[in-house]
């Protein structure tokens, strides 16, 4: 039967390059994100961070949920990766999407199945992008208009959940978890890491010690 070009199917080498090529973009968020990175994420503290009445909870979905949950919620990812790097039971949903007609990414981060981290990053943005986020951002958790105009921005709600707005490369909102069961979880998987490496240059010392 002959194809249309509806129903047409890639050459499986143009194919192996158009996957290696889509997952090298996400990649590209990842390869910096490791064990110690996150960790230091959760743990940080924020001087003075202005704290909202409203529960920080990004698409409305809780902190806790599951990577069923949230697909449940959004719908399928557009790549999706897990036991990052040095990471046990970690994955990452990656969404591809157009928010104020710019090109955005969003990331739901889970680390034994907890949703613990995400971040909405704008790929480009305006002054007009900027002003129009952060009007939302104000409405939504009535952030005074102080803030306004700030780089950098950090909001509590009353479970230590944080709202980072920044702006750099990418604009970028983040939303991270106040509970501290997935910062536990690190830990110990923190402390299991340098246990192995201690053993793995004890090992090393005691078999050049036999050498010499």
């Amino acid at each position: 039967m002959k194809q249309t070009l509806q129903y047409r199917i890639l050459p499986y080498n143009r194919y192996n390059s158009f996957y290696q090529e889509r997952e090298s973009f996400y990649r590209s968020f990842i390869n910096q994100y490791y064990l110690d990175f996150a960790h230091q994420v959760l743990s940080q503290q924020h001087p003075d961070p202005y704290l909202t009445k409203t529960l920080i909870a990004p698409h409305d979905i809780q902190f806790g949920a599951t990577p069923r949950r949230v697909i449940w919620k959004i719908g399928m990812p557009s790549f999706q990766v897990k036991d990052i790097n040095d990471f046990k039971d970690h994955k990452i949903l990656f969404y591809r999407t157009k928010l104020l007609r710019q090109k955005v990414l969003i990331q739901f981060h889970f680390i034994d199945s907890f949703f613990y981290y995400s971040q909405l990053s704008f790929l480009s943005f305006t002054d007009k992008t900027n002003n129009i986020l952060f009007n939302s951002i104000k409405t939504k958790y009535a952030c005074p208009s102080v803030l306004e105009g700030e780089d950098r921005v950090v909001m509590t709600d009353i479970c230590n959940n944080k709202l980072i707005i920044e702006k750099g490369i990418y604009l970028t909102v983040s939303y991270i978890t106040g509970d501290p069961y997935p910062r536990q979880l690190m830990e110990t998987q923190i402390k299991q890491k340098y246990d192995l490496v201690n053993r793995a240059d004890n090992y090393e010392i005691d078999r050049l010690s036999r050498i010499l």
